[in-house]
């Protein structure tokens, strides 16, 4: 990422906010006006670096390349998402991994996924903290009901947010620059309209779900 890139990030610092694209938009605001929502992904710059991971995790990972082992990583965690009865689907969009260090900071494209607690679960942001942490990621947006208070919750070690630490976003927002989500080749992030859940898939499907999520989750 040049200088003038990082430079239009840090400008957006303190109002991060996140873009929809017209496609899939009235749905994924139907969601967040019903439900709890999280967008969270699996990937990383560097899946084999747990030098910031705050959870141990002794999970081989599969894949020759970055990308692969991203992907199969994704796999896992979508896995577990719709194990858990929740509602998911994909969204393309990138994030600053390491935002405050400059040496360390890179933008990281990947698929992530809008989560939503279609059962109103209670331990729904609880199980966004884990599964954020068990992939090491830097943090996971939660959005509240309604979009209003959404934040970011730091899930690694790494300098911001930090472990444990809330940036709050404010109200969701769709059609406006982003920090943290943006735009990928002159589209802004895209959401599949299609919400995938456990019980819409074949049996085989639910099978080699539930396989991969108890293999994950232990």
């Amino acid at each position: 990422m040049d200088k003038k890139s990082i430079n239009k990030w840090k400008e957006f610092k303190d109002s991060p906010k996140y873009v929809l694209s017209e496609s899939g938009l009235s749905r994924a605001w139907d969601h967040i006006s019903n439900h709890d929502t999280a967008i969270i992904t699996a990937f990383r710059n560097d899946p084999l670096d747990n030098s910031e991971c705050a959870y141990d995790s002794d999970r081989e990972e599969e894949g020759n390349t970055v990308l692969q082992i991203n992907k199969e990583r994704n796999h896992g965690l979508k896995a577990a998402l719709l194990y858990n009865r929740y509602g998911v689907t994909r969204a393309d969009g990138a994030y600053i991994e390491n935002y405050l260090d400059p040496e360390k900071q890179v933008e990281v494209k990947e698929d992530s996924f809008l989560v939503v607690n279609l059962n109103d679960d209670p331990e729904f942001f609880s199980n966004m903290d884990k599964l954020a942490q068990m992939f090491c990621q830097d943090s996971v947006l939660l959005i509240p009901q309604g979009g209003e208070g959404a934040y970011l919750l730091g899930t690694n070690n790494s300098e911001w947010p930090g472990l444990g630490n809330k940036e709050m976003v404010g109200k969701f927002r769709a059609g406006e620059e982003a920090e943290f989500m943006t735009k990928i080749k002159n589209r802004p992030i895209t959401f599949n309209e299609n919400l995938q859940t456990f019980s819409d898939l074949p049996r085989n499907s639910k099978w080699v779900v539930s396989l991969r999520a108890k293999k994950l989750l232990g």
